[in-house]
């Protein structure tokens, strides 16, 4: 009770704070809108409000507002560009606290004999950011090591903003169905999920080994993690060789092209294969290492898509490549949550839209140029994307932006293709498939129509061994047609074939194989 008390006192100081950092930088509007400072006679209008109002305020909240803002500069679906570049100017460096601060947090962990474990350890930061303070140091067997210290009270405040923020949120959804429609408490409480894990530097820690263990296999580095001195409040890294990518002169075109493939397989692979991944690797948080090799280090900020996330993602981008336009309005209006729109007119821009980039070379586009115009079309529209979305966004954005700055001419669009071919395969593999037969089924339903005795056919198959085909002469003259020779009937040939294989799997694994291989022999001509 006494808690919940020392909250309630906590967040009306707060309260009173934020309304004063609002009135300073003639923001009473918005402080209105959110339900904290006395709504005016007029309803409130944020029309007028200005960029370099908001980012200043921001910057006043403190390390919350701070990283808000980051995480708002990446939301060109909410955003005009304006917007976007006035959050982007909201970088995560403070003046750094003295090491008379800091060290109590290193007595807490370590002990007051701490300084035994070092050969050398250098009391100057190297950086110093609103949660933590980075330092160097030599173990004492040599090891050079970087150590990163939390800054002493940050989790109490931090978590104290995050639980206000939260319910002013939630006040705004319940007063304004415009806000609603953002659903910002969803935003904040992922928002706060994601900062509560930056906050954990052991956290950081495993997350630097997990998806250290993938990028290995692919020839990537990743600090190693002393985990006998790493804690919640402070972690100890080795110190990767090379420098980081934004100190690398770029002088050799080759060896600039060789690093930019291997950084770009790295961040698609992480995002498509692995599921969970670096999500912020811009040039700072990038080593440049002996031979154009790939490093990567600081792994606080952490993107995760889940296998259904990604099923949608192969789902987008077919649906895209074979102008399948209902299906990727439907997707969208499903990553939404399916809001009030007029349907009919979104199908006719996105129709547009596709067409203009339909001619293109796929070496010559650009996600940039695309996201650009589809964040557009969502603002158009008020369709706001998942969070998890707008990291991965995030991230290929930041990994485009790099690669085309060290590279011109590479394009991490060409790239995508035999990966996201990879994880189709994976998707529809046999196990899957006999996985999710009962789903499979359902789908296959709608493709039925034109060949209505495949899915007979296919069960006595299994049945019996033994192969017996029928395919009624109207679906057989439509396939003959040479105008018909596309993707609409490509779609029930490769489904039904997959799901054949499965099927057969638990008669003759080579059979089933064979059958596979067929899909994907049809689907190849997708890509040329």
């Amino acid at each position: 009770m006494k808690h919940d008390l020392e909250n309630s006192v906590g967040e009306l100081t707060r309260l009173a704070e934020l309304g004063q950092i609002f009135a300073r930088h003639g923001l009473k509007n918005l402080g209105s809108l959110l339900g904290f400072m006395p709504v005016s006679e007029n309803e409130p209008d944020t029309e007028d409000l200005r960029p370099a109002s908001v980012v200043a305020l921001l910057r006043d909240v403190g390390p919350v507002g701070i990283k808000l803002g980051q995480l708002l500069a990446t939301r060109s679906d909410l955003f005009t560009q304006p917007w976007i570049s006035a959050f982007g100017t909201l970088h995560d460096q403070v003046e750094p606290l003295p090491f008379d601060k800091i060290e109590p947090v290193i007595v807490s962990a370590w002990g007051s004999d701490w300084e035994r474990e070092f050969a050398a350890f250098e009391r100057n930061p190297i950086a110093s950011a609103s949660i933590a303070q980075t330092y160097v140091a030599t173990l004492l067997d040599g090891s050079e090591t970087i150590v990163k210290i939390r800054r002493p009270g940050m989790a109490s405040r931090i978590e104290a903003d995050m639980r206000l923020l939260t319910r002013l949120a939630g006040l705004a959804e319940r007063r304004s169905s415009d806000i609603a429609r953002y659903r910002p408490v969803e935003f904040l409480q992922t928002f706060a999920k994601n900062l509560a894990r930056e906050m954990d530097l052991a956290a950081e820690a495993r997350a630097c080994e997990r998806i250290g263990g993938y990028l290995e296999m692919l020839g990537v580095k990743t600090p190693a993690i002393h985990w006998e001195l790493t804690g919640l409040t402070i972690n100890v890294q080795e110190a990767l060789g090379g420098k980081p990518a934004s100190r690398h002169p770029a002088t050799d075109p080759a060896g600039n092209a060789q690093f930019a493939k291997r950084y770009a397989d790295a961040v698609l692979r992480m995002i498509l294969l692995n599921g969970e991944f670096h999500g912020d690797p811009h040039p700072g948080n990038v080593f440049w290492m002996e031979g154009n090799q790939v490093g990567f280090i600081d792994f606080g900020s952490v993107g995760f898509l889940s296998g259904a996330r990604r099923q949608e993602i192969v789902r987008l981008i077919f649906a895209i490549a074979n102008g399948q336009i209902d299906k990727l309005a439907d997707l969208l209006l499903d990553w939404a949550g399916n809001p009030l729109v007029d349907r009919a007119q979104l199908v006719m821009d996105l129709d547009e839209l596709i067409a203009e980039f339909s001619g293109t070379a796929l070496a010559g586009i650009e996600f940039a140029a695309i996201f650009d115009r589809v964040f557009g079309l969502l603002r158009d529209y008020r369709l706001v994307l998942p969070p998890d979305l707008a990291i991965l966004l995030r991230t290929l954005l930041t990994a485009e932006g790099f690669v085309r700055s060290l590279a011109p001419d590479y394009n991490i669009a060409e790239e995508t293709k035999p990966i996201v071919m990879q994880l189709f395969a994976e998707r529809f593999s046999i196990g899957a498939a006999r996985d999710h037969l009962a789903k499979v089924r359902s789908g296959l339903l709608d493709f039925s129509a034109s060949l209505p005795e495949l899915i007979d056919n296919v069960a006595s198959v299994a049945r019996s061994g033994t192969i017996q085909v029928s395919i009624d002469p109207a679906s057989l003259n439509h396939l003959t047609r040479e105008e018909d020779r596309s993707t609409p009937v490509k779609g029930p040939v490769v489904a039904a074939l997959i799901i054949s294989a499965a099927l057969l799997a638990d008669q003759s694994l080579l059979l089933a194989g064979i059958v596979l291989a067929f899909a994907g022999i049809a689907l190849i001509p997708r890509w040329n």
